[in-house]
């Protein structure tokens, strides 16, 4: 008896067993990467809030404090006024603009600029974000993003269009923000290299 008991102990698992802790792992591995796409989602919507909708909010409360365009010239004072915004406006000319008329500005980000924001890509390569001003005859006064991942412009767009279109809604893509005329674009895929030149426009409403 005691034999046989012995030789029972060093069967060890049996395929149910297995079965039963491979099934485990698997839940954990796939709670694991869900928390991960949970944060990186909370991550571009807050990105989304505290930076490029807060210049938007900044560019609206400019122009019904005054009736100008923010950004209208890059001086401190935007006293040559064509409706258009020029992207030679730097952080200073801005914020110069904004407390002449009693407004805050947008907070600073961990870089120190209001305009500037670091955010880790879907690959963990880090990138630099950096927000104009900006106008084109095809596409009016906007915002325009460079150094924009595509799984952050693809995020951003679902976010305020409620549809992934880069060619269509407020918020588009273009792969070459330097041209006279853009053109915009589907959104490449998340995981492709970002063009050098290519930037996350968000137009504006005047």
């Amino acid at each position: 008896m005691r034999r046989q008991t012995g030789i029972r102990n060093n069967q060890g698992f049996t395929l149910i067993e297995m079965t039963i802790v491979l099934v485990v792992i698997g839940i954990i591995i796939a709670a694991v990467v869900k928390g991960r796409d949970i944060v990186k989602s909370g991550e571009q919507k807050q990105l989304y809030t505290t930076y490029i909708r807060a210049w938007e909010l900044s560019f609206s409360n400019y122009y019904d404090r005054t009736g100008w365009v923010l950004a209208d010239d890059a001086s401190d004072t935007n006293a040559v006024r064509d409706g258009r915004c020029s992207d030679a406006a730097t952080e200073d000319n801005l914020l110069a603009q904004l407390r002449r008329v009693g407004l805050g500005a947008p907070n600073e980000g961990p870089t120190g600029d209001t305009l500037i924001r670091t955010y880790t890509d879907s690959q963990g390569i880090n990138r630099s974000l950096q927000l104009k001003f900006d106008y084109k005859s095809n596409l009016g006064n906007f915002i325009r993003v460079t150094g924009i991942s595509n799984d952050l412009g693809l995020a951003w767009d679902k976010i305020i269009d409620g549809t992934v279109d880069g060619e269509k809604g407020q918020l588009l893509y273009t792969s070459n923000h330097n041209l006279t005329t853009p053109a915009v674009s589907d959104w490449p895929a998340a995981d492709a290299t970002p063009r050098e030149n290519a930037s996350a426009i968000l137009k504006l409403p005047f």
